[in-house]
């Protein structure tokens, strides 16, 4: 069975490949369905997906929940994980400390990233997720970490 990351590999090229990839992506874990995300880069150490401002995740003021771009940064930091875990291990997260300073009055970029020296370690181990969202202009509206457990495969 090819990896996440082999499947995203062979079909982002492809006409209609990234799309084809958000949708088998939120089938494997529904939830994420609920902001839609477009996955825009897997690679190891960033993950990168858009979520479009829509109704479905506004809140009262009409700009994008705060939830709705925390679920965004955590979708990144699956596919950052999935591109990076060394074979024969697993990672799961161990929680998410977000800063929000910002309204999200646009579509949203929410963006993962890790360095070779985060995952040089024996298992197991934490990796800190760096994660950072933008709106449509380049400013940086929301910033954190997702910590994420690394162990061996049993």
């Amino acid at each position: 069975m090819a990896s996440t990351f082999q499947l995203y590999r062979q079909i982002e090229s492809k006409p209609l490949g990234k799309r084809a990839f958000s949708l088998a992506f939120m089938l494997k874990a529904p939830y994420f369905a609920t902001v839609r995300p477009k996955v825009e880069v897997m690679e190891p150490h960033r993950g990168v997906v858009t979520i479009r401002k829509r109704r479905g995740v506004h809140n009262h003021i009409g700009t994008v929940h705060a939830i709705a771009v925390a679920n965004g940064l955590e979708a990144a930091m699956g596919l950052l994980c999935e591109a990076t875990t060394p074979k024969g291990m697993r990672w799961i997260p161990k929680g998410i400390r977000l800063d929000y300073s910002a309204k999200v009055p646009t579509d949203v970029r929410c963006e993962a990233r890790t360095d070779m020296a985060d995952w040089d370690k024996q298992p197991p181990f934490q990796v800190d997720v760096r994660c950072t969202a933008y709106i449509e202009d380049g400013s940086e509206v929301v910033s954190g970490v997702i910590p994420v457990w690394v162990t061996a495969k049993s």
